[in-house]
């Protein structure tokens, strides 16, 4: 016995700390895991009556990256004075990193407690067993480092050769040399290759995604642990979508070291961070074309992207994927103030009015927002534009139409008679077992006679779905045909259509045009948008913009004048014939009612005149004066008799108090007394009097 061990001592606990740093090790290292145990009875042996053996870190690193509860309780016993001695086969049992192992040695200093290992007792107090304590911890951590220099030099040297050392993703399989090839699963491979097809297709992750849950068409996904063999089918997700268009191993490269894992620290402890994507040239290793691939690298390249640029407003970009909204601009307009891309707002109409805001005032000088567009005039007049430069590509576009309609039964189709083989396969497999099976093991035949079951319901199920298909896919007939080329000549017809999507017009905007830079001025009123074309073009246009408190259906000022003049004379009903009978819509195109003139005369505070006081029609003044209409109508032409007329074909008024005039009373008398008035030659146009 050490005369370093004294009573004191072991009046105390000896406490047997025992750690193995992976799961590995605890399963397959059981002789190590006895040794540690075992230092219980050397503690008995040395003259300690009470032994506690801590084992909560079993499994657990002892780099100081992993939180070790068993660590914590022995240094809680060591801080009360409870532990005589600590007791571990080596310095590495107990921490592989100095933080830790110095701090327990300061701990066992002031508490007067004692490390013992398999080679010796340590009393921390005295200089020469502290030092050497501390070239232990200082080897142990040392070791650490070098093995795992050593261990991932070795392993990224492998990979460099070319071999995958990972779980593979779905679609291919590690050979026994570590190299990667496709598996060979024809309907895996089609799949996955319809993928990549249908994102060429639409250009988006998430419309692809789409596509594919709006067909029920499944997808396959590898079971873990299983080297990419077994695979189960489900409908896919935009983030699996995502997660198989940016793996470079469907492009045929070998790719490792794509993430860096950022350290933080946690209470005083490193702790791994989020992981973030490097850069192509930061990879650690890249060899192309390693092993045969879905699509080529130069395809991979282009995806990513395209990927990239479908995040809307990430980096300042322009464009970005079509989504369903209603706004056809969205991505593509920039401010010609701030030169900050324009975010869409909805609102009104159940919000489905969609509208154009800059939000760079805020952001810079804290005030209103730039500028804000209404969406519905520049859409319609971008549009136009749009049409017209690719009216010539029309009859084109209708031939791409029915190439594309056909493609997508076929694709359909080609699955689902995939899906179908399978399916039989997996039928025929479950009769067979169950057909060797000893019948009168039922616990077993049961279980096959389900799988049966199940298999037949499912080929039942593919089988109905692919005959609905087929019944689907009818053939293109001659009008079909013929139609499909009217469209194509028709653009603008094609394209105010309502059953066309607003994805592929918004897919149409983004073909031809990179960007939109727009702004507004007071003074005039009007937007001036600068449309860059692809391939460097640039278009100026104007359009007139509402002034302040107006909207693209106010009634025009000309019209609410019309009105005013009207109603000095005429009903409501007779107002709104008048105004039919001239051509004049409001400003929703809409034809004349009673309820719109009373909303236009409520709205603008217009004068109710009593009707037949001071203002008078034709009709009416010559009823007054008992003459004629055509009498009426002499007296105004030859001027005698002031009239307004505000639009030509409008009804005339006249005012009451001009009938006094000697001029009309006189020329009244001398039709009274039977003398024809003087003709006048001027013509005018004017409604029949009724």
């Amino acid at each position: 016995m050490s005369d370093k061990i004294r009573s004191e001592h072991l009046d105390r606990a000896a406490y047997v700390y025992v750690r193995q740093s992976s799961l590995h090790q605890v399963r397959h290292h059981l002789e190590g895991q006895r040794r540690q145990y075992a230092l219980a009875e050397r503690a008995r042996a040395l003259g300690f009556a009470k032994t506690v053996v801590i084992d909560e870190d079993l499994g657990r690193s002892g780099s100081g990256r992993q939180e070790r509860p068993g660590f914590g309780k022995l240094l809680t016993a060591v801080c009360e004075g409870a532990a005589g001695a600590v007791f571990a086969l080596e310095a590495s049992r107990l921490a592989r990193n100095n933080r830790d192992w110095h701090h327990l040695i300061d701990l066992c200093a002031l508490t007067a407690a004692v490390i013992i290992d398999e080679d010796g007792v340590y009393d921390p107090r005295q200089m020469n067993d502290r030092l050497l304590l501390g070239l232990k911890g200082t080897m142990s951590e040392f070791e650490l480092g070098l093995l795992r220099q050593r261990a991932r030099a070795a392993y990224e040297q492998k990979v460099r050769s070319g071999h995958a050392l990972w779980e593979l993703p779905v679609g291919f399989v590690r050979t026994e040399d570590h190299r990667v090839e496709k598996i060979a699963d024809r309907q895996v491979q089609e799949a996955i290759a319809g993928v990549f097809k249908k994102f060429r297709e639409l250009g988006s992750a998430r419309q692809a995604m789409l596509w594919y849950r709006d067909e029920q068409i499944p997808l396959p996904e590898v079971q873990a642990g299983t080297a990419g063999h077994e695979i189960v089918w489900r409908v896919p997700t935009a983030p699996r979508i995502r997660q198989m268009l940016s793996n470079p191993c469907y492009a045929g490269a070998l790719v490792y070291g794509r993430r860096a894992t950022r350290m933080v620290m946690e209470n005083g402890r490193a702790r791994q961070g989020a992981r973030r994507m490097k850069a192509h040239g930061e990879w650690k290793v890249l060899i192309v074309d390693s092993h045969a691939g879905y699509i080529k690298w130069d395809e991979y390249l282009r995806n990513q992207e395209i990927l990239e640029a479908n995040v809307i407003m990430q980096k300042d970009q322009t464009g970005g994927a079509a989504k369903r909204g209603t706004a056809l601009l969205s991505g593509l307009l920039r401010c010609a103030r701030c030169g900050r891309k324009l975010f869409v707002s909805y609102a009104g109409n159940g919000g489905r009015v969609p509208r154009y805001s800059c939000h760079g005032g805020r952001v810079d000088r804290g005030h209103s927002s730039c500028q804000s567009i209404g969406a519905l005039r520049v859409d319609r007049v971008v549009a136009e534009q749009v049409i017209q430069a690719v009216q010539p590509a029309g009859v084109e576009a209708a031939l791409a139409a029915l190439r594309e309609k056909q493609q997508h039964h076929g694709e359909k189709q080609h699955s689902l008679e995939l899906a179908l083989e399978k399916a039989r396969y997996e039928s025929s497999r479950a009769r067979k077992q169950y057909n060797t099976v000893d019948p009168e093991n039922r616990l077993v035949a049961g279980e096959l006679e389900k799988r049966w079951n199940e298999a037949m319901t499912r080929v039942a199920e593919i089988e109905e779905r692919l005959a609905a298909e087929r019944r689907n896919d009818l053939p293109v007939d001659d009008n079909m045909k013929n139609r499909l080329m009217e469209l194509g000549v028709d653009l603008a017809g094609l394209w105010n259509h309502p059953s066309t999507p607003m994805e592929s017009k918004k897919r149409v905007v983004r073909t031809v045009l990179e960007e939109i830079v727009i702004d507004s001025t007071e003074q005039p009123p009007e937007h001036i948008l600068q449309l860059h074309w692809q391939g460097g073009v640039h278009t100026r246009l104007l359009l007139k913009r509402n002034t302040s408190g107006k909207h693209g259906r106010c009634t025009d000022d000309k019209l609410v004048e019309l009105i005013t003049e009207l109603s000095k004379i005429s009903t409501d009903q007779t107002i709104a014939a008048t105004l039919n009978r001239l051509g004049y819509r409001t400003g929703g195109g809409k034809s004349w009612r009673i309820h719109s003139v009373a909303h236009i005369r409520h709205y603008y505070r217009l004068p109710n005149f009593e009707k037949g006081k001071d203002w008078l029609s034709a009709e009416q003044a010559a009823q007054a004066l008992g003459v004629s209409g055509t009498v009426v109508k002499r007296l105004i032409r030859t001027g005698l008799l002031p009239a307004r007329q505000v639009v030509p074909l409008a009804p005339r008024i006249i005012e009451r108090k001009d009938l006094e005039k000697p001029a009309v009373q006189q020329a009244a008398r001398a039709v009274h007394a039977g003398r024809r008035l003087p003709t006048n030659s001027d013509e005018q146009q004017e409604l029949p009097m009724k």
